[in-house]
């Protein structure tokens, strides 16, 4: 059995339409949804991004002892252990934080692509100036902090130049290219929708058309009504919204492909955010909060840990399920369907059995936080009940 994972940042489950909202456009995903198990209490374990992807690769519960910093020498990470198991591997990735400083979370895996240019990767010098897309003290850390990504897209012409556009082409390229390379673990990494939020055009259009004030592409984590309008909030929501949609548009490429390429029968396909982003709700906008050297994160609502999930399983009947989740739980299931062990060090648990009917919960409760341990920092945590 082949399988995909892609994992959408900063998607918020209710900016899905499977997920009650009737406004979104994200056709393909609903698509993918009618043919899948919908976990409906999926949650964070550590957060944010990078610790996000510590707990999916290693299927470990890392809050107690890993924050922010390179993948450790010593973790066995899934794409190793699919290896040996004899699988293909490969990721391909915009998300910045995976490869920038040494992080390596490229390790273990056959081949990886980074699509270069999203928010803080110091890839262009040129130009020196960009313009700006709004006042200067709206955006998150000054305008210094926007301006290697705003070098980076400065060249973009058309929607195929967008770094999701890129992850799909590329990923659809993957497949068609190693079609005697299965069994195969394909992870993908859209960094869309996480901020800056600026889709083609037509994305936003769709959303709040004729619109002629500030995009304020990356907000201040703060209170919003510290520094934008109430029409700027609205337009920064429609900004987010055309992001979702081409994630939706581009993922649907990798699984136009998959059909065409005859790969659709016997490939697992997994879809999942990482968290969600405040845009309003409790009066913030943002996930975390950067002032002085406070180092405070905001408080983990809904709106941060509950993130989607969906996992298409060939022949596996669609259905909808209740039982408590977390994202240490993916890499041991994966490997339960790829008929692989699980590692010794695995603290997440299997839920194969949900994807085959037996819907008995998995757990009592789910932790999401942010590295407790960090420096002695005030570090909130949420706890969510079956």
């Amino acid at each position: 059995m082949n399988v995909i994972l892609a994992v959408s940042d900063t998607l918020r489950r209710d900016f899905l339409s499977f997920h009650g909202n009737d406004w979104i456009r994200t056709p393909n995903l609903e698509g993918l949804a009618a043919e899948s198990t919908v976990f409906d209490n999926f949650y964070v374990g550590n957060f944010p991004s990078l610790e996000v992807r510590m707990d999916l690769v290693t299927g470990r519960h890392t809050i107690a002892y890993y924050d922010w910093s390179p993948l450790p020498p010593d973790e066995v990470v899934i794409a190793e252990m699919l290896g040996e198991a004899g699988y293909t591997t490969m990721l391909i990735c915009d998300h910045p934080a995976l490869f920038v400083d040494g992080n390596n979370f490229g390790r273990g895996y056959a081949g990886n692509e980074w699509v270069r240019g999203q928010s803080i990767d110091r890839w262009k010098t040129a130009p020196k100036n960009p313009p700006l897309p709004c006042a200067p003290d709206k955006i998150l850390r000054g305008p210094e902090y926007l301006k290697p990504y705003l070098r980076n897209v400065a060249g973009r012409r058309h929607e195929e130049d967008y770094s999701a556009a890129r992850v799909g082409i590329e990923a659809g390229r993957w497949l068609e290219d190693n079609l005697d390379n299965q069994p195969f673990f394909l992870h993908l990494e859209f960094f869309d929708p996480h901020e800056p939020f600026d889709p083609p055009r037509h994305y936003v259009d769709a959303y709040d058309p004729g619109y002629a004030g500030d995009d304020v592409i990356m907000p201040r984590y703060e209170p919003w009504a510290d520094f934008m309008t109430e029409r700027e909030l609205e337009h920064t929501r429609a900004l987010y919204a055309g992001e979702v949609t081409m994630v939706d548009t581009w993922f649907g490429h990798v699984l136009d492909r998959l059909a065409e390429l005859g790969l659709a029968e016997n490939t697992v396909v997994i879809f999942m955010s990482d968290h969600g982003y405040y845009l309003g709700e409790r009066g913030w906008i943002g996930k975390s909060r950067f002032k002085g050297d406070s180092g405070h994160r905001l408080p983990l609502y809904e709106e941060i840990v509950h993130i989607p999930l969906l996992v298409r399983v060939p022949g596996a009947a669609p259905a909808r399920v209740d039982p408590l989740v977390q994202v240490a739980d993916i890499a041991p299931t994966i490997l339960d369907l790829c008929g692989a062990k699980p590692a010794p060090t695995h603290q997440g648990r299997s839920f194969r059995r949900m994807l085959e009917g037996d819907t008995a919960p998995l757990r009592e409760f789910a932790l999401s936080g942010t590295g407790v341990h960090q420096r002695g920092r005030y570090r909130p945590a949420t706890i969510t009940t079956a």
